[in-house]
């Protein structure tokens, strides 16, 4: 039996552009090994969700977890740790 490891976890989370609530109520789960695709128009959200993930934009409301990593308490300080331990493809990654 293959046991399941939560990599992301967002609980009731709120993401924010400065003032500007972009994403309300997110819940979401990934497991360990799981692949990933976030697609959907302009302007529904999907960089302020993958920045508020990688510690680009910080939770201000609701719980996440990413890595190992408690989103509310991440610190400039932390951000890098955090990244180190994410595998994430830019669309413009200018290799």
């Amino acid at each position: 039996m293959i046991e399941k490891t939560t990599t992301v976890s967002l609980k009731s989370a709120n993401v924010y552009q400065g003032k500007s609530l972009i994403l309300s109520r997110v819940n979401l789960e990934v497991q360990k090994g799981e692949f990933v695709y976030l697609i959907g128009k302009t302007g529904t959200g999907k960089s302020s969700l993958l920045k508020t993930l990688y510690g680009d934009i910080y939770l201000k409301e609701g719980d996440g977890n990413v890595a190992g990593f408690d989103l509310k308490k991440l610190t400039w300080k932390t951000v890098p740790k955090l990244r180190r331990n994410l595998g994430i493809v830019f669309q413009d990654f200018r290799l």
